[in-house]
């Protein structure tokens, strides 16, 4: 009956996926424990229910950091290549990190005032091992069918699956949370922001997501 048949994805949502080489990984890791345990002892004992702890959001200026800070700028670089965006720099505004405990989760949530935003990971427990990312478009809800089996054009959440150095780059904008910590050990995340040089030193500071030692969803 149809002479030909097409599907054309317009408007797509990038979400780059880069992991290390498992030595280099573990090697980086290793050093990056060791060095955010040092930035949160001693840790306060108590959390509200479904908190978690976050560092100082300026870890890109530490050169303890430095390795992991190159790693993200050449991330972006590449990530603006992918685009074929033209620019004049790219520069990390804000780095810190997530330590979920049991019970630990993120809620749903934007980065504003940035371009990328992104998430490395240094140790993620069975069972605590994903990200979730939710359909951006507000119109997209007002009819959500019974499906068959659920994929990237029928559903309005995706799971992504993270294990220790894997580095997500998406677009600040992308809604993004993670799901509670159900297991007994800490899941522990470096999340970054990054944002075009000029916007940064001429028309706006990004939003950071906060400047206490340690601080919970709601804190």
């Amino acid at each position: 009956m149809f002479a030909s048949t097409s599907v054309q994805e317009f408007f797509p949502t990038p979400v780059w996926t880069l992991d290390l080489q498992p030595a280099v990984a573990e090697a980086l890791n290793r050093q990056l424990l060791s060095d955010i345990k040092r930035m949160t002892s001693p840790r306060p004992m108590e959390l509200e229910l479904g908190g978690f702890w976050q560092t100082q959001t300026d870890m890109h200026t530490r050169p303890e950091f430095g390795q992991l800070t190159s790693l993200l700028q050449k991330a972006c670089n590449a990530a603006l290549d992918f685009l074929q965006i033209e620019h004049r720099g790219i520069s990390i505004t804000a780095c810190w990190a997530n330590i979920g405990p049991t019970g630990g989760l993120h809620s749903a949530h934007t980065h504003p005032n940035n371009y990328f935003s992104g998430v490395y990971y240094v140790h993620t427990p069975a069972g605590a091992e994903s990200i979730d990312f939710f359909d951006p478009r507000p119109a997209a809800v007002a009819m959500l069918a019974r499906t068959r089996q659920l994929n990237r054009f029928n559903g309005n959440r995706m799971t992504v699956k993270v294990q220790p150095g894997r580095l997500m780059i998406f677009p600040s904008w992308l809604l993004h949370g993670v799901p509670m910590n159900r297991t007994n050990q800490e899941r522990v995340s470096i999340a970054f922001n990054a944002m075009f040089t000029d916007f940064t030193e001429v028309m706006s500071p990004p939003l950071k997501p906060g400047n206490l030692p340690f601080r919970s969803p709601s804190g």
